[in-house]
């Protein structure tokens, strides 16, 4: 490989213009074609709707100016050098945040072949926005892009392509692991676009990801799971412990609502419902259900033991057949507690099983979006 001094000699000889683009035909477009390696993607913030990366950028096109009789490559590392070469003009068009790596050194390279081929690399440090749709959250899968245009080229001068290989055009870093999402798929396509100052060429990076659920089903799903059912205790309780079933099930609301305000902490106010929403929800209303169903059998309970005590201090006042009509009555209140306790037994746990393979097949499935269309619609 030849040094970035070797191509001076070229520059001055053929009196090259860094500033004009290397059209070879009256009407033909210089094509540069584009790949991107992924270092790292990280951080997916669902309150600011992006996330970071870390690239190499690797560019290549033809310039007929640049052809020289030497048979190495020539390896160009000098800023000043590069400032003398034409160079495409790409942006992020997506991108919140951009910025080149420098340490030690301006991070690039360019090598110039004795055809005019020119290759470029270069690390860029990225912040791009990805619009999170959060209908199925924490079982969503997103979809984020990275687009690449033309600042000023019209596509009739530059035009941008991937490279024909699609592992050159997108790959990443076989290490790349991320806490919560991870790269499902992606897709090199295009994406060409006119602005009010012309035509210009676009490319798009498509990023398919899917959310790992274990984290929320540790952290979200078995805790309130255990809440709920612990609130079903109360059902159970021998009669003497009625009173302390209010308690059971108060403390396990105030649980649930910790709970719920620390799962979305860190999500962005939306105006849909998300499936974490639903989840606690219906648990938020499961334990309520259960509260009303204790007040009820304390107040047949308590109905119960007055009649009997009524029974019991006015013996001398009423017949026979009063006083038994009065604890019949009672005997039929509390029955009617026992009845309704056996039957929550089984409904309880039946009810959340139903719900549990509803909210694991209906709610969670479908379109992505399914919400936020049905929201427009009406």
């Amino acid at each position: 490989t030849l040094g970035g001094s070797f191509i001076l000699p070229v520059l001055q000889k053929n009196k090259y213009d860094p500033f004009s683009a290397p059209i070879v035909f009256q009407g033909s477009a210089v094509v540069v074609r584009f790949g991107i390696y992924i270092e790292s993607m990280s951080n997916f913030q669902t309150s600011t709707m992006d996330y970071d990366m870390d690239i190499f950028l690797m560019m290549a096109w033809r310039d007929a100016r640049l052809v020289n009789p030497y048979e190495k490559a020539i390896l160009v590392k000098e800023e000043e050098i590069l400032e003398k070469i034409w160079r495409p003009d790409p942006f992020f068009a997506n991108a919140k945040e951009a910025s080149f790596h420098e340490v030690t050194f301006l991070n690039f390279l360019m090598r110039i072949y004795n055809d005019g081929l020119v290759l470029y690399e270069t690390r860029i440090k990225l912040k791009p926005s990805c619009n999170l749709v959060l209908c199925k959250y924490p079982h969503d899968r997103q979809t984020c892009e990275l687009k690449i245009k033309s600042f000023a080229y019209p596509i009739k001068t530059v035009r941008f392509e991937w490279f024909s290989n699609k592992r050159d055009a997108i790959d990443k870093n076989p290490d790349v692991t991320l806490p919560e999402l991870y790269i499902h798929r992606y897709e090199p396509t295009y994406c060409e676009r006119t602005r009010k100052s012309g035509h210009f060429s676009c490319l798009k990076a498509i990023f398919r990801l899917k959310r790992d659920v274990g984290f929320h089903i540790a952290q979200t799903y078995i805790p309130t799971s255990l809440a709920l059912m612990f609130s079903w205790v109360g059902v159970w309780l021998p009669e003497e412990f009625m009173e302390g079933r209010i308690g059971v099930a108060i403390t396990v609301l105030l649980t649930l609502s910790t709970e719920s305000a620390g799962a979305r902490e860190h999500l962005p106010s939306v105006s849909y419902m998300k499936a974490i929403d639903l989840w606690f929800g219906f648990i938020t209303a499961f334990v309520f259900i259960t509260l009303l169903q204790t007040l009820i059998v304390i107040a047949l309970d308590k109905r119960a033991k007055q009649l009997r005590k009524s029974a019991a201090k006015k013996k001398s006042e009423l017949t026979e057949q009063s006083r038994e009509l009065m604890l019949a009555r009672a005997e039929q209140y509390h029955k009617r507690g026992r009845y309704l306790d056996n039957f929550c037994r089984l409904f309880y746990p039946l009810g959340f099983l139903i719900f549990l393979i509803a909210y694991y097949f209906v709610f969670t499935e479908g379109r992505q979006n399914d919400c936020v269309v049905t929201g427009r619609q009406t």
